[in-house]
């Protein structure tokens, strides 16, 4: 009889810690999926630069102090939501700089969404602010939907409603204009 008791209580605590164990793994599995929710990025880097470039040539440098790595959804992008720098360089080394207080970019289709405070200084010294500006690196073309305002390099003073441009300028395509040209006589 006392085989038995023994026996018994034996079973009663194998029971009991094998019932603890799987718990606790299953408590564990909840926590890891909670920690890696499907809103959390899979990664986060800082100070990141990062250098494109098209056929061996550099065309173009992106800094950011913060990225957010959210590849792992369907429609993949990187978010930076502490701004970027963006040098854009073209064929003859000229430099032209675009800076934002955030942007977004999306891996499958090239497009970068720069938003908030948009700067460019052109490497002629153009100088043009909006509230938002694409970049498709893809085929190296700017553009806006959103009013955006020009300084030209002759004092000339631009403002659209929009815009699309080659990535060097030399193109420029305006929407609805408003703005001081000087003309020579």
């Amino acid at each position: 009889m006392q085989n038995k008791k023994y026996y018994i209580i034996i079973n009663i605590v194998t029971a009991f810690a094998v019932t603890m164990f799987f718990s606790c793994q299953s408590k564990k599995a909840n926590t890891q999926s909670f920690l890696m929710s499907d809103e959390a990025p899979i990664a986060e880097a800082f100070d990141v630069n990062l250098k494109y470039t098209d056929s061996g040539r550099l065309t173009a440098i992106l800094k950011a102090t913060r990225i957010l790595d959210f590849t792992n959804k369907s429609f993949g992008y990187h978010e930076f939501p502490e701004g970027i720098v963006l040098d854009i360089i073209d064929k003859e080394g000229k430099v032209s700089i675009v800076t934002s207080d955030y942007a977004i970019s999306y891996q499958q289709t090239g497009l970068i969404d720069m938003r908030g405070n948009v700067d460019i200084k052109t490497a002629d010294s153009t100088h043009l602010q909006a509230k938002q500006l694409y970049w498709d690196k893809n085929i190296n073309w700017v553009f806006t939907d959103q009013p955006y305002k020009s300084y030209l390099p002759s004092g000339d003073i631009n403002e659209a409603d929009g815009f699309d441009a080659n990535q060097d300028f030399t193109i420029l395509n305006s929407r609805i204009n408003d703005g001081v040209i000087t003309i020579d006589e």
